[in-house]
Formats: structure tokens, sequence, C-alpha cells
């Protein structure tokens, strides 16, 4: 007899809600008193966002606002993977934030050990 029922966790996330926070992201860092003159940048790519910023202040700052846009789209804080800091031209910084989708094949078996 089949199961109808199913323990298939899927870890997905909407893609279009993930760009629209990022746009709503810029929109505030460029507006912002305290955000407005860092040049930050921040770049979508298949499976990461490029960010670069002016310093760790501003760099945890974007993240702050980042975050708080994707929560309000309902996207889980669980999909982003906050890289290494590295040091870009100038005094600037740069980060890429890689975008989790699905689980890898050891993490399930952690978690019933």
């Amino acid at each position: 007899m089949s199961s109808t029922y199913s323990f298939d966790v899927v870890s997905d996330f909407d893609r279009q809600e993930l760009v629209n926070a990022l746009d709503q992201t810029r929109r505030e860092v460029k507006s912002r008193y305290d955000l407005k003159d860092t040049k930050t940048t921040l770049d979508l790519k298949e499976d990461s966002i490029a960010v670069e910023t002016d310093s760790d202040m501003t760099l945890r700052a974007v993240h702050v606002v980042m975050q708080t846009k994707a929560a309000k789209r309902n996207l889980s804080m669980k999909i982003f993977d906050f890289g290494e800091i590295d040091a870009a031209s100038g005094s600037r910084v740069r980060q890429e934030i890689k975008l989790k989708k699905g689980l890898k094949r050891k993490m399930p078996r952690k978690s019933l050990s």
C-alpha cells in the first residue's frame, strides 16, 4: 500500500521575492543619510549576492537592511550564507553572500543522529 504522505523537506525560496527585496534594499541604501554616499553595490548572481561598500560598519548596516526587507517578503534568513569579508580597491570591502537552495546530503543525517 502506497503512502500518500511524504517526509520530503524542500528548502527553496521565491527568487522574485528576493529580487524585490534587493531592489528595496538598493533604494533604501541610496536614500538613507548614513549610507547614501558609500557607493554601495548589490549584484544578484545566479547563486550569490555580491556586496561592495565603504567599510565593515556600512556592510553591517546593509546586512540589516537586506535582512529586514527579506523578512518582510517572507524569505527565510537561512538562505543567506555570509562569506568572508575581503578588501577591495582602496579602503572598500567586498563580501559574497551565497544563496542556499536545497539541503546538502550530510545535513539531514546530522540532525537525525
